[in-house]
């Protein structure tokens, strides 16, 4: 007979002065494998920070039966509990650089780590987990768990590179490594499949299947994505509004209501906001006057033979492309292929374009631009900016400093401003989280705060880097069909990054396709090899 593992006997738990989970039961026995589900901002990271202790119980009890004892314990030993998310990623990159332009600056970095250093018992084992100290540890015990992970993972070629130059689906694996060499007596996996290419969600699907299939490692599996839980999970836990909703056996709960309208067909009075006809949402309110344009004839974009190296590695190789007003580019490639340095090119982030032949909005650079010039003429979104958005004002204030491109808000909006943001806001559905505080919200409404905030200028140019990621099927349905809406009604041009072909607008144009730095193809959209419609 199964033992239990995990039991939450009527719990209720404090943040300030809000209760959250109240009356919550829920019992995890040692042969189960449980996958965490649930709409955006509904509290699925709320509930993995209570399982980690980090929140007072108030009502009832937590109990863990991690070691056999018959009636369980109410604390947590150190590295009982391993946690790989979009969060950890945040702390390591904190640690050791404050801006997220650091990882296009060679003089940046230097104290940061190599991959490999992280991969150690010393490491792991240090009260601050990414620091290596002289700890008497067993390293043979971690080396032999270091050799599987990576070999699992495939990152050899990553052990000796700089962990701040790492892209953040490679960070990703990294970190996922490094949870796997913990052996913890559960491993939290929150959204493990978010920026990863296809042939790495593959790899990664393989490796939890060898998890689930060995029975040795519990796993909670946190996703708002229904085909990502393995078959190996055998029970599925809901949440919703801060309460447990449903939970029970996985074919169960994956047939019921509420998987289908947080994972599947939106039938929930909020999903079906979010995932309204066209026709029913070209009626709603959106701010679509007040766009710039460019001069007839001159393009966004203009590359020529573009070289980008670091320390002898080549990041992009000999890339020459145009994009011209009007287009819409889908940017596409493997983990490590040369996006993000693309990207970074072109919001003036990176110094090496000074090196290059690169002209942006019909200025070429170095031709006594400011950085600012460009990115005036630019929204961003991208997991980074959530990573080095430390402001602890309001969302509403968020969304106010994309005014003047700054990580946080410093000069005062105008009153036209203010109202354009909260345009912005109703138009993407959050107009109800102004006055929250922005690092009190979950990763997915954090992204819809980011692009409204990339949104209020109304830019020429909208850069958006996996802008789904961590986000539920109908709010992931809403942002593709408000950029179809956007980009039918207004000048604005898109640049959109992403590994799954099933979040691209329909508006898209053009393909992209990058792979080892080097420009492997490009396309009009519906007639590359690998049929993007």
């Amino acid at each position: 007979m199964s033992s239990p593992f995990i039991i939450f006997d009527n719990v209720a738990v404090r943040s300030g002065s809000q209760l959250y989970f109240a009356g919550a039961h829920w019992r995890v026995h040692d042969d189960e494998q449980w996958a965490l589900i649930g709409p955006t901002g509904a509290g699925k990271s709320l509930l993995v920070k209570v399982l980690q202790g980090q929140f007072p119980v108030v009502q009832g009890k937590i109990l863990y039966f991690f070691d056999g004892a018959p009636h369980g314990r109410s604390y947590l030993q150190r590295g009982e509990i391993a946690l790989v998310s979009a969060e950890k990623q945040r702390e390591l990159l904190q640690e050791y650089t404050g801006y997220h332009q650091a990882r296009w600056q060679s003089s940046e970095g230097q104290d940061a780590p190599r991959a490999a250093e992280l991969l150690t018992g010393a490491s792991i084992e240090h009260t601050s987990p990414y620091e290596v100290t002289h700890l008497s540890v067993d390293e043979t015990v971690y080396a032999a768990r270091r050799k599987q992970a990576v070999e699992w993972l495939g990152i050899a070629n990553l052990l000796e590179r700089n962990v701040i130059h790492l892209s953040h689906g490679e960070m990703r694996k990294v970190l996922l490594a490094r949870a796997l060499m913990q052996a913890p007596r559960l491993l939290i996996l929150d959204d493990p499949f978010g920026g990863l290419d296809q042939a790495s969600r593959a790899t990664l699907a393989h490796v939890l299947a060898n998890l689930l299939a060995e029975g040795r490692q519990r796993l909670l599996l946190v996703t708002s994505r229904q085909d990502e839980i393995p078959p190996g999970v055998t029970h599925v836990l809901g949440v919703d509004g801060c309460r447990l909703a449903t939970q029970g056996a996985r074919a169960t709960v994956l047939g019921g209501a509420f998987a289908q309208e947080t994972l599947g067909q939106a039938s929930s009075a909020a999903a079906r906001r979010a995932s309204d006809t066209p026709a029913k949402r070209e009626t709603s309110p959106m701010p679509v006057s007040g766009w710039e344009t460019l001069p007839p004839g001159v393009p966004l974009i203009d590359m020529r033979h573009v070289t980008v190296r670091y320390q002898g590695l080549t990041i992009l190789d000999d890339i020459t492309w145009n994009m011209q007003p009007g287009e819409h580019w889908a940017i596409r490639g493997p983990n490590g292929a040369g996006k993000s340095t693309l990207l970074s090119l072109i919001l003036a982030d990176n110094p090496q374009a000074y090196a290059n032949q690169i002209t942006l909005f019909g200025k070429p650079r170095g031709s006594g631009e400011s950085i600012w010039d460009i990115k005036r003429h630019i929204g961003w979104v991208a997991p980074e900016l959530s990573f080095f958005y430390r402001d602890h004002g309001n969302c509403l204030k968020v969304v106010c400093s994309g005014f003047f491109d700054s990580i946080g808000l410093y000069r005062q909006a105008s009153a036209a401003q203010v109202q354009r943001a909260r345009d912005w806001m109703q138009a993407l559905d959050i107009a109800a989280l102004a006055d929250h505080p922005f690092q009190s919200l979950s990763v997915g409404e954090q992204r819809l705060v980011l692009l409204a905030r990339a949104l209020a200028k109304q830019p020429l140019l909208l850069i958006l880097d996996e802008p789904c990621q961590g986000l539920d099927a109908p709010h992931r349905k809403r942002i593709v069909h408000l950029l179809d809406v956007l980009c039918r009604q207004t000048p604005l041009s898109l640049l959109y990054v992403t590994h799954h072909t099933d979040e691209l607008p329909q508006a898209i144009t053009h393909v992209m396709e990058l792979e080892q730095g080097r420009l492997r193809n490009i396309s009009q959209a519906g007639t590359d090899e690998n049929g993007l419609a």
